[in-house]
Parts: C-alpha cells; structure tokens; sequence
C-alpha cells in the first residue's frame, strides 16, 4: 500500500481520516503542526507558528524526515497531514511516493463551517479557547483556501475531496479508493 499525504483546510476531516487509516489499517501518522509546534517551542527564533507566512518551509523537513523513516523502516506505512504545506510542494516532494489527498469545503460559508466546528469539536481541540468573533474569521479564510486548493487541484492533476456535506460518506469513499 503506498504511502499517503492529507493536506487541505482546517477542521476539513484530515486529522479523522489519517486516526481512521491508523486505526483500520496500521498506518503511522505524521503530523505536520506537531513538527510546527515543536519548532515554535524549542527553536523560536526560526519563526515557525501556526500561523506564520513561513510555515510552507517546514516541506522539505518533513519528506526528509520520512524518507529516512521509509528508509530505515521499509514495510512501515505512513500517513503525513497537515495544512503547512503547499500543494505545488507536496506534489514536487512526494508525488512519486505517497498517494496525494487535499480536502476542502468550498461549498459552505464562514458561519457554516463555525458551526460545524462548535458541534464536533472535542474538549481537546484548539478551537475551544478561541472566540465565535475570532474564529469566524479563521475559518472564513479557510473556506477561501477551500476554493483555492479545489481550482489548485484540477491544475495539478491532485485529488480533491469536497468534505463541504456528508463528511463520513466522504472519508469512507476516500478509504475505500485509497485501499482498493
């Protein structure tokens, strides 16, 4: 089975899909905002946060980080997700050994999407220390992303996954695709 990078929107479903390919499958996941977070805590000067202009650097760190994890450790399957990385890079980096999976929801407004967000998310996430004002705006640029990694998609031959309606029927199409 080979290899898989999730990329796309925040609270998009990237983090569901790569715990379910984890757990039905045994796949390793590598997430991207730990390796920000660890950068942001223990190398400040480099400027990484979550939301810094230079997250996309982070790119050539993680593939060699799991080229020598796939080097070292053949028959481990991985599964890489995160936002920080830029599709035209994931494509260039990884595109000839992991299957490339971006998901978005270009189909729903800001305020759709702050309501998903309240409704599902967990007592440990992110969101829950961030205001409705606050997180209007943040989600409002991903719906924006959304659109923009959809059209992205299409002009690099990308899979995109719209998780705008029916997240779950969506996710298990994208499993059953991806272990057929």
């Amino acid at each position: 089975m080979k290899n898989i990078l999730i990329l796309g929107s925040a609270r998009s479903g990237k983090s569901t899909l790569a715990s379910l390919l984890a757990e039905k499958f045994g796949f390793s996941v590598v997430d991207v905002d730990a390796f920000i977070g660890a950068f942001k805590e223990n190398y400040p000067d480099l400027g990484f946060d979550y939301h810094s202009k230079n997250n996309h650097l982070i790119a050539p760190f993680v593939t060699s980080y799991v080229n020598a994890l796939t080097y070292h450790y053949p028959n481990l399957n991985i599964v890489v997700e995160g936002f920080h990385i830029k599709l035209a890079d994931a494509k260039k980096l990884f595109g000839d050994k992991f299957e490339i999976v971006v998901l978005g929801y270009p189909k729903l407004s800001g305020e759709q999407v702050l309501a998903n967000v309240r409704k599902y998310e967990g007592k440990f996430d992110y969101t829950k220390a961030i205001s409705d004002e606050e997180l209007l705006k943040i989600v409002s640029r991903h719906v924006e992303y959304s659109k923009n990694f959809e059209t992205e998609c299409k002009e690099l031959g990308l899979n995109f996954y719209d998780t705008s309606y029916d997240r779950v029927n969506v996710l298990d199409s994208i499993i059953k695709k991806l272990c057929a």
